[in-house]
């Protein structure tokens, strides 16, 4: 087995992978150019294309076009030049102006980085959006406000992962649903507040991995209940007694709380969040069939080692794949895309290598920028015959560099390691970070010019307290002392649904909603239902305290 470059680890390449890559290897002027196996392991990739994403820090920036504030994903000390999306989008600059020849006495990335740093960018990556100016990684989104990687919201705020999804806040992994606060993996659940990992639920609290059920308090491992409390059946006058009297007191609300802590440590879970797959393995998988080591993918197949795919396909080591992208390798964040490799942030194209934040593009190599464009190089136009025999120069070139297969540096990556997708999926120390060759951010942003300072812990339990006026003031999250501040829109959904203002600053209850989940590296397994040697691979190492069964063993336990 080869050995990890940078981990010095041995790791696995399959046959299928290897066959994949030999498909996908491209032919330019009747020269077929091989892609060679991957020299870094599966995690050493992930860190490398997702250190790449930033997609939760928002900062102040100026457009590079008129010095206009704006809001970006990207710091004010980058050295990239941003710009508004309706600048970028206009006619007003030539993506083909900063074209250049490639210069055969330099390594390629080095060349593109030099050309990152010129071709302007827009602030966010977002398509179609409407009053979501804080958002980015979304598409087709109206009146959204900090979330990321959705598609198809309205309404929403403080999330990741929401497609199709109506007034969700601070919630994580939510399809299809309504009116969810604090909730985790729910699929097609209306009007639920701490709920996860449950479907076609509605009107519950503190509850985990429940299908099919209504009014639920305190419970686990449900399907198709009503009224219950604790996991047992109420009389719904009962039921709505007792859950009134600990939705209005903050003390037995708070004791309800630490109540579901202890109960989701003690359930049996399955061995993984896979719901009507075939031939798969990961987790957080719907409707997918052979996909192996992937994660939070759903409507998909034939794929390895992606991370987040909604109705992809042919995909290998891939992240953040929306809207039927197919066949791409070692791509970052598209949108119907075809046959898409060693890129980041292309959507509606096809046919591209090595290219970034280009639309409706074909046929172009090391661009950044294009918009409906083909046979380009470097930004530079050339005709079909040009352009194959320049790019079989280029990768000829890059296979004696050792660069040609190989995704982007990290060291050209806009964003520090601490404020991008890699962070969250695998965090390190700064000492770590820098040791390991990823930049590190120590940017920190100015604190708001406010009214008044209130401290978190001092506010009303009781919504119908808070006035109006907090919207003019800063909030001090109980924990880490941080400011932050409420939205309009945002204050509006908790007097709708009756809940308290929340105690923490928003990146405190994004990091303790990720740490809801395992960590996305899978452990071979024995079912721990005594007498069943059922095998399989799960998130759940073997040194957690859950009891994991298997599929047969849970759905015998639980239903």
């Amino acid at each position: 087995m080869p050995i990890c470059s940078k981990s010095k680890v041995q790791f696995e390449v399959p046959q299928a992978d290897l066959d994949f890559l030999e498909r996908i290897s491209p032919t330019f002027a009747n020269q077929k150019f091989l892609l060679p196996p991957p020299t870094l392991a599966p995690l050493e990739r992930i860190k490398r294309r997702t250190a790449h994403r930033n997609e939760r820090f928002i900062y102040t920036n100026k457009s590079a076009f008129t010095g206009e504030k704006l809001v970006s994903i990207y710091r004010p000390d980058t050295e990239c030049k941003i710009v508004k999306q309706k600048e970028w989008f206009s006619d007003q600059w030539d993506p083909l102006s900063f074209g250049r020849d490639f210069d055969f006495n330099q390594l390629f990335f080095a060349q593109f980085h030099e050309l990152q740093k010129v071709v302007p960018r827009a602030n966010v990556v977002s398509v179609d959006n409407e009053n979501s100016d804080y958002t980015t990684g979304t598409g087709y989104c109206k009146n959204c406000y900090l979330i990321n990687s959705s598609e198809y919201c309205e309404d929403c705020f403080y999330g990741k992962l929401f497609q199709k999804c109506t007034n969700v806040v601070d919630s994580a992994y939510c399809y299809d649903s309504e009116l969810l606060y604090e909730c985790f993996n729910a699929q097609n659940c209306y009007d639920c507040k701490y709920v996860y990992n449950s479907q076609n639920t509605s009107n519950s609290w503190f509850c985990d991995n429940l299908t099919g059920c209504q009014h639920c308090f305190l419970c686990t491992n449900l399907s198709s209940k009503n009224h219950y409390f604790e996991n047992q059946q109420l009389s719904k006058e009962n039921y709505e007694e007792k859950v009134g009297e600990i939705i209005s007191d903050p003390e037995k609300f708070k004791n309800a709380q630490n109540q579901f802590v202890e109960l989701r440590k003690n359930r049996i879970y399955k061995y993984a969040n896979i719901i009507n797959s075939e031939n798969s393995k990961g987790d957080f998988m719907a409707n997918c069939k052979n996909c192996e080591d992937c994660f939070d993918i759903n409507d998909s197949e034939d794929c390895h080692y992606v991370q987040v795919g909604v109705n992809v396909k042919d995909l290998l080591d891939c992240s953040n794949m929306y809207v039927k992208p197919e066949l791409s390798y070692e791509t970052l964040g598209t949108i119907g895309t075809y046959n898409i490799h060693f890129c980041i942030y292309v959507f509606h194209s096809n046919n591209m290598w090595y290219s970034e934040q280009c639309f409706s593009c074909q046929d172009c190599f090391a661009c950044i920028g294009l918009r409906h464009k083909q046979y380009c190089l470097f930004n530079k136009q050339y005709s079909k015959e040009e352009y194959e025999n320049k790019v079989a120069e280029i990768i000829a070139y890059m296979q004696k560099t050792k660069e040609w297969g190989e995704f982007f540096p990290v060291e050209i990556s806009p964003f520090g390691y601490n404020e991008s997708l890699a962070s969250e999926y695998n965090p390190l120390t700064r000492d770590e970070a820098i040791a390991n060759g990823f930049v590190w951010s120590d940017y920190q942003p100015p604190k708001p010019q406010v009214a008044k300072i209130a401290p978190a812990d001092k506010l009303p339990f009781d919504i119908k307290q808070i006035p109006d006026e907090i919207l003019d003031w800063a909030i001090e999250c109980a924990e880490t002392k941080k400011l932050f501040q409420l939205q309009k829109a945002e204050l509006a959904f908790y007097h709708k649904m009756n809940l308290a203002i929340p105690h923490l600053h928003p990146d405190v209850r994004y990091d303790n909603r990720m740490k809801l989940r395992n960590a996305r590296t899978l452990y071979h397994r024995v079912c721990d239902k005594k007498g069943c040697n059922t095998e399989f691979d799960s998130t759940f190492s073997p040194k957690q305290p859950e009891k994991i069964y298997c599929e047969k063993c849970y759905l015998a336990e639980v239903y």
